[in-house]
């Protein structure tokens, strides 16, 4: 979905089995499994530790190239080596316990209603 201006990693034998320091995740969440509203990207250390995280929410943030510079400039100043992405959104934008009551599925987001997220 976000095109980034970061080279391809092509996956020889020889980085197949290369180890990372860092790894870069992007996650996409929406109302929807179609539809972007929320990108959280994050960078985590070998041993798994969460070394930072940033959001951005709001409609057409798929097609922003200021969020897509944004994305990479954090990922790059936290020496991410390698990013994982979501293919689609993997839940409901909003947070449990926050935007709505904790337990209750989201008002805002049926599609989501009885799906187990998958954060």
């Amino acid at each position: 979905m976000l095109k980034f201006a970061f080279e391809k990693v092509i996956m020889t034998e020889e980085k197949k089995n290369q180890v990372y320091h860092r790894v870069g995740t992007i996650v996409y969440y929406g109302p929807d499994n179609k539809t972007v509203t929320k990108i959280v990207a994050s960078v985590f250390n070998q041993q798994q530790e969460l070394l930072g995280t940033r959001t951005w929410q709001g409609d057409g943030i798929l097609e922003s190239q200021q969020v897509v510079n944004e994305i990479g400039v954090f990922l790059k100043s936290l020496g991410a080596e390698k990013v994982v992405v979501t293919e689609e959104p993997v839940g409901c934008p909003h947070v449990e316990g926050v935007d709505y009551p904790k337990g209750e599925d989201c008002p805002y987001c049926p599609y989501w209603s009885k799906k187990t997220r998958k954060e």
